[in-house]
């Protein structure tokens, strides 16, 4: 159709130059397509940008872009060689911690040991104190004699105590450096599995950022995979004409990859929320057909809002302040106001001021 109406206007102006008169045009109703326009990238249906947690050494990569991967394959190991030496200390350090935390570690036998004879040495020194007391109330030992069988048996229970308590003391730092290199240790597995970047999806490796020996800082891109053979589109629209998208309008598109050419797509996810940066809102379609095309390529789109059939003029005839040069009564070329509205390739919707069949003017006469 657009093709034809260019054809069209060709011919009026060529007619229009033999007669050497303004080239004019008869008002007809056309197919007026109006929709929004928008940008953005083409991406895989489903995919995942693998990023570095910390900023790490990449040890391996075990794929190649191109690749096909499955769902929980291993795609690339970050983080030091020396993780492996420190796992295997601190596997070590734990296994040694438990065993001097148990009650039959050296040191806490020594302890129960040294306080068992203090107990019964503390028996026996305070039953013979309590044996002087008795003699002592009977004037048959001297009393300073007793006062010394009671200090030695309130010796005897200090030891006893401070045994006891040695022990106490010595369980609660045994248990606390236990869990200490527990934490030690679950903290590094946990950054060794952090480390070991596997796939979440069934797809393909689209691309690699990295390679191996060198280093990713905290956030940045590893890997690209993707679903292969499906493809969407992710789109910025003006905020001023998001609510003119509705789920299931069909896209058109093109991009640089494909110059030339034109694709469809529909949409599929509008997200409510503006990005504040641009003012604008993310649009996405889901892409028609399965060409291969390149993800994060840049595309330029527009969404197709209304299909019409409505009165319309080439957009080249009309003037400023919109209006346009007609053929009144009797003939006679006047200037007229008009409603003007969608632009639908070289043709203008018009909403009133001209009728079908009316005849109107490139420029007056």
């Amino acid at each position: 159709m657009k093709k034809f109406c260019i054809l069209a206007l060709a011919g009026l102006a060529a007619l229009s130059s033999c007669k050497k008169e303004p080239a004019s045009f008869k008002v007809t109703t056309q197919a007026i397509n109006e929709a929004v326009y928008a940008s953005g990238e083409i991406m895989p249906a489903e995919y995942e940008v693998i990023k570095a947690v910390t900023s790490e050494h990449i040890l391996k990569i075990l794929v190649a872009q191109g690749n096909q991967v499955q769902k929980g394959q291993v795609l690339a190991v970050l983080g030091q060689p020396s993780q492996n030496t420190q796992l295997d200390i601190l596997d070590k350090q734990l296994r040694l911690a438990r065993q001097n935390a148990s009650d039959s570690s050296a040191r806490a036998r020594e302890l129960r040991q040294k306080a068992v004879l203090a107990r019964k040495q503390y028996e026996q020194d305070s039953a013979e104190a309590q044996n002087y007391r008795e003699l002592a109330a009977e004037k048959a030992v001297p009393a300073q004699e007793a006062r010394h069988r009671a200090i030695k048996a309130q010796a005897s229970l200090t030891e006893y105590n401070n045994l006891q308590y040695q022990y106490r003391a010595l369980r609660d730092d045994q248990r606390g450096n236990v869990l200490s290199v527990s934490k030690q240790l679950a903290q590094l597995r946990e950054l060794r599995e952090t480390n070991v970047l596997t796939s979440s999806i069934d797809g393909k490796v689209f691309s690699i950022y990295h390679t191996e020996g060198s280093t990713a800082a905290a956030g940045d891109p590893i890997l690209l995979t993707g679903s292969a053979g499906r493809f969407k589109l992710e789109l910025l629209v003006d905020e001023r004409d998001i609510a003119q998208v509705k789920l299931g309008q069909k896209v058109f598109f093109e991009t640089d990859a494909f110059a030339g050419k034109q694709f469809t797509a529909t949409v599929s996810k509008i997200v409510p929320v503006i990005q504040k940066e641009n003012r604008s809102f993310k649009v996405e379609a889901g892409v028609a057909g399965t060409a291969a095309f390149f993800p994060q390529s840049s595309v330029e789109a527009n969404i197709l809002i209304r299909q019409a059939n409505a009165l319309a003029i080439p957009s080249t005839f009309l003037l400023p302040g919109d209006s346009i040069w007609t053929a009144g009564a009797g003939g006679k070329v006047v200037k007229q106001k008009l409603n003007t509205g969608a632009r639908s390739g070289p043709w203008i919707e018009i909403k009133s001021g001209l009728k079908a069949g009316d005849l109107v003017y490139e420029k007056a006469p």
